[in-house]
């Protein structure tokens, strides 16, 4: 007799706006359950209405900067799920400007969403991606980073460094976590078509900060095509890909080098 295949459990921070809410629509296409967690609860709400989703999706308001707040997000997704398959981090801050122009502020915050944020996230995560979990079937992490943490860029270098330390943090988390069968991976967009870029750009001027523009392929990114290359990191294609940082750009990168 056969046994209905177990729903694989996602969980998505970021996940209400830009490229989180794709990859959120886009593993409930793919009968996923999914926990989107985001620090808007007017974007979750907003998301709730217009996916609803047969009860498989599940919204959560969550600061990924606050510690104890992360902590109670877990503890309630453990709670109600047990154990989790994925976990993409695609939680993000710009502030962008010359360096010697960012208060303070604008430093601690890139930190916090796009360093320390993803940090809590696996280290609260990891009790549920380790059950199920094995080297033949892993659970997967992975990070939403940015080209502009492989190829650094005036005008944007606090967001650089910060992608560059999330890239890092992949890295060392590859490794130690093989062991227990979790694989982490990074997606490295350029200039994407988001919510973020028209910040970005509404403060350019005043910045100095440039997108890359459109790629070699005549067009920007849309967040699906990031959202593309995270199911392939998710996917049984990837099960042994570990470690490694997708640049998902058009070939911007190629072209500047």
């Amino acid at each position: 007799m056969s046994h209905p295949e177990k729903t694989k459990v996602a969980v998505v921070t970021g996940g209400a706006s830009g490229i989180g809410r794709r990859t959120v629509e886009r593993l409930l296409a793919e009968q996923w359950q999914v926990w989107a967690l985001d620090v808007s609860q007017e974007r979750l709400a907003r998301m709730d209405q217009e996916l609803g989703a047969g009860g498989h999706l599940r919204t959560l308001g969550c600061d990924v900067t606050d510690e104890a707040g992360v902590q109670r997000a877990f503890a309630a997704i453990r709670s109600a799920t047990g154990g989790i398959d994925a976990l993409v981090c695609s939680a993000g801050a710009i502030r962008p400007g010359p360096l010697t122009s960012h208060s303070a502020g604008d430093l601690d915050l890139m930190l916090a969403v796009n360093v320390k944020g993803p940090w809590l996230c696996v280290r609260e995560a990891l009790p549920a991606l380790r059950l199920g979990a094995s080297v033949e079937a892993p659970a997967r992490i992975v990070f939403v980073g940015s080209v502009t943490g492989m190829m650094p860029k005036a005008g944007s270098g606090f967001y650089g460094a910060t992608k560059s330390a999330l890239h890092a943090l992949a890295s060392v988390f590859a490794v130690e976590l093989a062991p227990s069968g979790i694989t982490v991976n990074v997606v490295a967009p350029g200039t994407v078509d988001t919510p973020m870029r028209d910040q970005v750009l509404s403060a350019s001027r005043a910045s100095g900060y440039q997108t890359y523009g459109t790629s070699p392929l005549g067009r920007i990114a849309r967040p699906d095509d990031v959202a593309g290359a995270v199911l392939y990191l998710l996917s049984d294609a990837a099960r042994y890909v570990n470690g490694a940082v997708l640049p998902v750009d058009g070939g911007s990168r190629a072209a500047l080098n």
